[in-house]
């Protein structure tokens, strides 16, 4: 099955079902409980509502509180890329040195060029 298409009778099934739990969905829809875990880790379906009801069953990788979609809560998820941006601005990238030319007087008074 195409994922567009398990998506959409996912969601379909959720839209007259909003309170079903993966149990019910999977067995409604045919679609496997796995894949539906993996939809809600992609962030492409949501549990639960927008008053914090979450079911508890998806939790956050990082902290362990519920969440509704995805891998990490909000917090945590600031708080890796907080991390990981002073991490980056840490590394100090050398910059590609420009060869300097040089000139050196010869003996004969005829200026060498020397790369550096």
């Amino acid at each position: 099955m195409l994922l567009d298409s398990a998506w959409f009778l996912i969601r379909d099934y959720l839209y007259e079902h909003g309170n079903a739990g993966i149990e019910e969905v999977s067995y409604a829809t045919g679609i496997s409980k796995k894949y539906i875990m993996y939809l809600l880790k992609e962030e492409r379906l949501l549990v639960g509502d927008e008053n914090g009801d979450v079911g508890g069953f998806l939790k956050c990788e990082a902290c362990k509180k519920p969440i509704r979609t995805g891998r990490m809560c909000g917090s945590c998820k600031k708080q890796i890329i907080s991390e990981m941006s002073e991490s980056i601005s840490a590394i100090s990238i050398p910059k590609k040195k420009e060869k300097e030319v040089e000139e050196e007087e010869s003996i004969d008074g005829v200026a060498k060029l020397s790369l550096k």
